[in-house]
């Protein structure tokens, strides 16, 4: 056996033990959610005498019971948010590199971006709703303004830390202004670029509740989970609580993709195990 074959072997044994330690993590983590939602459940029972908050074998139960309308409402709200997160990253991204890592273009832009990124999106609902109706670009496009601003500040200032002795060396290689962006920017940028994806799926999945819920029971219980939860709030607790879980599995399944395009996109950062002890 070669060198190389017996180094490519050790390697996917190390990748695999690393997967399966990250799929215990995440079970033991369940289990700890789930043990918490159980106790407090519990004592919620026992402190007002009657049932507060659902247990989780109760709301499973029933999530079972309604999958025929949380499957179509899940798969639609996933499907806005794919949307949203795609064009954000495929706008934002390559506009806050141009900008943070030209120093005219920063002094220039920056103020104009940073005036405009306080602004909730939600605050313009209203007028969104006026101007467009109450379809689906109005849904996609609450949540994709506010994941792109997130993404743009971050690859603005991702692109700014960017040592100039790396543009520097490669610009003394010969590069293009086109070469020094594929084999300098990009490559410094987009760890940050997708830790800031990451960090806005929690944002965009608050944002997505509210564009569902806000314009009402519009397209029916299985138009989005957000419309799951409008059209059942006056129903027991456990039918509003299913489609909150079904909004943290679609937060936890969004979070998972983009931490795996991570380790495929930046191997580098992952060799030796991270950073961690």
């Amino acid at each position: 056996m070669s060198v190389r074959t017996q180094g490519g072997d050790r390697r996917s044994a190390a990748e695999i033990l690393s997967g399966a330690k990250s799929v215990a993590t995440y079970l033991l983590a369940a289990c700890v959610v789930l043990g918490v939602w159980w106790i407090v459940a519990h004592i919620l029972y026992a402190v007002r005498g009657y049932s507060v908050l659902p247990t989780p074998a109760e709301t499973f139960r029933l999530a079972i019971t309604l999958r025929g309308d949380l499957a179509p409402a899940f798969g639609n709200s996933a499907l806005r948010f794919l949307i949203s997160i795609v064009v954000a990253f495929v706008l934002a991204v390559p506009f806050g590199l141009v900008v943070g890592f030209s120093r005219r273009l920063h002094q220039y832009v920056s103020p104009l971006v940073f005036l405009t990124y306080p602004i909730p999106p939600v605050a313009l609902l209203v007028f969104l709703y006026m101007a467009f109706g109450t379809g689906e670009a109005v849904r996609v496009f609450v949540v994709t303004i506010a994941l792109f601003f997130q993404l743009l500040v971050a690859a603005m200032g991702a692109a700014r830390q960017i040592p100039p002795s790396f543009v520097t060396s490669v610009r003394s290689a010969g590069a293009t202004k086109w070469g020094l962006y594929k084999h300098v920017v990009l490559p410094a940028t987009l760890p940050s670029m997708l830790t800031a994806a990451r960090v806005s799926v929690g944002l965009g999945i608050t944002l997505l509740y509210i564009a569902e819920t806000r314009i009402g029971a519009v397209g029916g219980a299985r138009s989005g989970l957000g419309v799951f939860i409008k059209v059942h709030s006056h129903a027991p607790a456990e039918y509003e609580l299913s489609a909150v879980v079904g909004l943290a599995l679609m937060g936890l399944v969004f979070y998972t993709a983009l931490e795996l395009l991570d380790r495929w996109l930046c191997r580098w950062r992952h060799v030796g195990g991270g950073g961690g002890t």
